[in-house]
């Protein structure tokens, strides 16, 4: 079985990442540190799957703790490795131009409202926008009523 490693660049110096190494980066570099190699990992092992196959990976909280120049570049990776991804998120809506495309739904709870709302946007790569937007219809539908 084939062995590796991880490095890391730190002061202009490329290092082995090791238990000394990961203490020293901060919370973004190391929470980069565990997911990085877990998305590689991921990908390779879809390879083996049929070309139709989903290549499932889900991510809760996604991304905290990185900054947002960090985030555009994971989304990327996670294009680049073709992995078809759920991710949860306070925050994160994942509209980066690393990204070709994304369906979005945003979940809106209220408090004393036993609903939560669903929107859909879609991301093409350039620009969000809302797509479940409800038109009225142009002539009233028959209910019976008369």
């Amino acid at each position: 079985m084939a062995r590796s490693s991880l490095r890391r660049q730190q002061e202009g110096v490329w290092r082995r990442l090791d238990k000394r190494t990961y203490g020293t980066g901060s919370g973004g570099e190391k929470a980069l540190a565990l997911t990085l190699p877990l998305f590689a990992a991921a990908a390779a092992h879809y390879r083996s799957a049929r070309a139709d196959a989903p290549r499932l990976v889900l991510l809760d909280e996604v991304f905290a703790g990185i900054d947002p120049t960090m985030r555009a570049q994971c989304m990327g990776v996670l294009a680049q490795f073709d992995l078809d991804v759920v991710m949860t998120s306070e925050s994160e809506w994942g509209c980066y131009i690393t990204v070709p495309g994304l369906a979005i739904y945003h979940l809106t709870a209220l408090p004393g409202i036993d609903a939560v709302a669903a929107t859909r946007w879609v991301w093409n790569g350039r620009e969000r926008q809302q797509t479940d937007v409800v038109q009225a219809p142009a002539v009233a539908p028959d209910d019976g009523i008369h």
